[in-house]
């Protein structure tokens, strides 16, 4: 009898004890580590997600551009990709092609929100689908600083505007002493997807390409191309208004052109915001022109965005966060901690492009944008690429000898799909 009543009472406490929901755990990864961007993500976006939600808890990670695609690749053929993850959309069609992303049509018509992004929702675009939430936009423009053009006599209100312009101020601005650079005419980026980014911009201003129409062949060793490395080198081994030494990255803290270690840099807004984060004095000097001309006026533009990984087993709240991150509040606070281009048009107008005019010239130079080819090895194709740019660079292989044996392994690369 006793045991009997004391079953019972146990059953009447089990029933009478608040039940809790079980939390679902959504893994984010975000690529990039600029200080602002990680601040508004944890300290503001996060928390303000999941109070909203309270039965998600979200696990962030911030991943630097370049150790994103070999972390990611290490994640996927190790079963714990995160659910939610950060990349370029030109690696769109690479991850669609081998089966890791999850489309988001069918998310995208049941979002209002949709119709406000227009043709950025383009970038993600492979074979019809669309895969892709875009966060942010960038382009490459070259920066300078107005006080060191007026210290050499140039115009500050007319920048280089063709590849001549740009080697005969660069000339002008280098500082020696003692036959050592003490300021770059023009830093260049030494290594890596940056160094590539740049090449790729002077490629298409000559007038070339990467690859053939149909994209089965590599064509970027065309003499535009190996003109356009020619040039890129140039300015470190037979200009010497390049210094290698100074590849320490425009978005450290305090930046090299804030402490006035290069007058001009090609530049994303990420790293014009960390000028102006750091040394607002000198960002008043700071300006922003249009793309060069050659053949073309054209230069790098893309969107980077949140993709869902098809492996994920809580897709539904996954996209729940894919949602939160591309709101328009959301965005507007993503987008003025790094100083880059809102995806939707009704941040077009924000206060912190409105209020700054190197920012509203990063959005007038998106209509000489280009983006990276979508195409499925393109990050295979790119990080070999951006080794034998590096070969150039540094004086092991000429111009012509890198791009000859890139796209020898290109095109193998391209044979893959």
């Amino acid at each position: 009898m006793k045991r009997i009543l004391a079953v019972a009472v146990f059953s009447v406490l089990l029933l009478s004890m608040p039940v809790f929901a079980q939390k679902t755990t959504v893994t984010v990864w975000f690529a990039g580590t600029p200080q602002g961007f990680m601040d508004v993500i944890n300290n503001e976006l996060v928390p303000e997600f999941e109070a909203a939600n309270p039965n998600i808890d979200l696990t962030v990670s911030f991943v630097p551009w370049g150790e994103l695609s070999t972390k990611l690749a290490t994640a996927f053929a190790g079963g714990v990709a995160p659910d939610v993850f950060m990349h370029g959309g030109a690696a769109t069609a690479g991850f669609a092609a081998s089966g890791r992303l999850e489309p988001l049509d069918s998310y995208l018509a049941g979002w209002p929100d949709a119709a406000d992004f227009g043709a950025t929702l383009e970038s993600g675009l492979y074979k019809g689908k669309r895969y892709l939430v875009p966060m942010f936009g960038a382009g490459r423009l070259l920066v300078y600083r107005a006080d060191f053009f007026r210290e050499a006599g140039l115009d500050p209100a007319k920048p280089p505007t063709t590849w001549e312009e740009l080697r005969a101020a660069a000339t002008a601005l280098a500082v020696k002493k003692d036959g050592r650079l003490v300021r770059e005419g023009l830093d260049l980026p030494i290594a890596g997807i940056d160094a590539q980014q740049i090449w790729a911009g002077l490629l298409w201003q000559n007038g070339g390409d990467f690859f053939n129409e149909d994209s089965t062949k590599a064509v970027f060793n065309s003499p535009e191309g190996v003109a356009a490395l020619e040039f890129l080198v140039g300015f470190i081994h037979k200009d010497g208004v390049t210094d290698t030494r100074y590849d320490v990255g425009q978005s450290t803290a305090p930046p090299p052109m804030a402490l006035g270690k290069t007058a001009m840099f090609f530049a994303v807004p990420e790293e014009l915001n960390q000028i102006k984060t750091y040394s607002p004095e000198v960002y008043k000097e700071v300006r922003v022109a249009l793309p060069l001309k050659r053949k073309a006026q054209v230069t790098l533009y893309s969107f980077s965005g949140l993709f869902l990984s098809k492996d994920s087993k809580h897709k539904a709240q996954a996209w729940e966060a894919i949602k939160f991150f591309g709101s328009k509040s959301s965005l507007a606070k993503i987008n003025a901690s790094m100083g880059t281009l809102p995806p939707r048009k009704s941040l077009a107008t924000a206060d912190f492009i409105a209020h700054d005019p190197n920012i509203k010239a990063f959005v007038e130079g998106m209509q000489y944008g280009k983006p990276n080819p979508n195409i499925p090895t393109w990050v295979k194709c790119r990080d070999a690429l951006s080794r034998y740019i590096e070969k150039a660079i540094f004086g092991q292989l000429s111009p012509k000898e890198a791009l000859d044996q890139a796209a020898a392994e290109v095109d193998k690369i391209l044979a893959q799909q």
